[in-house]
């Protein structure tokens, strides 16, 4: 037991040492690590850069980008949580949740009007967000074959505007 404590210690010491030389501390808010979640269908990534979101697709064996505006001075203290299933992914940025599709290999981006409040959730084959405004709720939806965000007013029926870019 003892053998295995004096291991343990080494380790962490041999890491804590690396770590400090290699200038890695955790405390520095420059330091901003790549994001990286894999699924069946396809992997997300976020460089370093945070310029832009990627995917990779293993049904179309390409990489795509979207590219995002975040401010430089809040890149350390940007959160980006990427959600994925098989086939689709999205990521809210600020205003704007963007969505990828493996089948098709594309991003839209949807832009989300100031003062509402989101939901959203990515199943096997489609993301739906829920938006509220005090104008009322739309319902966008993206699917795993879609090249754009479609979106309805809950009240009335009739087509939500999609703020969106293609890419």
């Amino acid at each position: 037991m003892q053998t295995l404590l004096q291991r343990l210690l080494v380790i962490t010491l041999i890491s804590t040492s690396a770590t400090i030389a290699v200038g890695q501390d955790s405390t520095q808010p420059n330091n901003v690590e790549p994001v990286l979640v894999q699924s069946q269908g396809l992997i997300f990534l976020v460089p370093q850069s945070r310029n832009k979101l990627m995917a990779y697709s293993t049904l179309t064996n390409s990489w795509s980008d979207t590219e995002i505006a975040i401010e430089q001075s809040s890149i350390p203290l940007l959160k980006i949580q990427p959600i994925v299933s098989n086939t689709l992914a999205a990521c809210q940025i600020g205003q704007e949740l963007h969505a990828y599709s493996a089948k098709t290999g594309l991003w839209a981006k949807l832009r989300l009007p100031q003062d509402c409040k989101i939901s959203f959730s990515v199943g096997d084959n489609l993301i739906t967000v829920y938006v509220k405004t005090e104008a009322g709720v739309q319902l966008y939806v993206f699917g795993e074959q879609a090249k754009a965000w479609s979106g309805v007013d809950l009240a009335t029926g009739e087509q939500a505007p999609i703020g969106e870019a293609k890419q």
